[in-house]
């Protein structure tokens, strides 16, 4: 079974903007990062080829419920 950090990928636009960092580690897990349109961020966090997303662009948004929502459920697991 693969372990470890396998692959770390980051596209850039011809500016130097960085659009999207993929991160896949583990046997079969995978972290994205999108830059969308206006400057927004999309998270990605899946396995293999589901997971879900989150907008990642505002503190209090969708991916801080997110976070909470697991850390409640799961408070032997919170870091801060």
């Amino acid at each position: 079974m693969t372990k470890g950090i396998r692959t770390v990928d980051i596209d850039t636009d011809e500016e130097g903007n960085t659009n999207r960092v993929r991160l896949v580690f583990g046997p079969h897990y995978f972290v994205e990062l999108h830059r969308e349109e206006a400057n927004r961020v999309t998270f990605v966090l899946g396995a293999t080829h589901h997971g879900f997303k989150a907008d990642a662009s505002e503190v209090n948004g969708e991916l801080e419920g997110f976070i909470k929502e697991v850390r409640e459920a799961h408070p032997g697991n919170a870091v801060d």
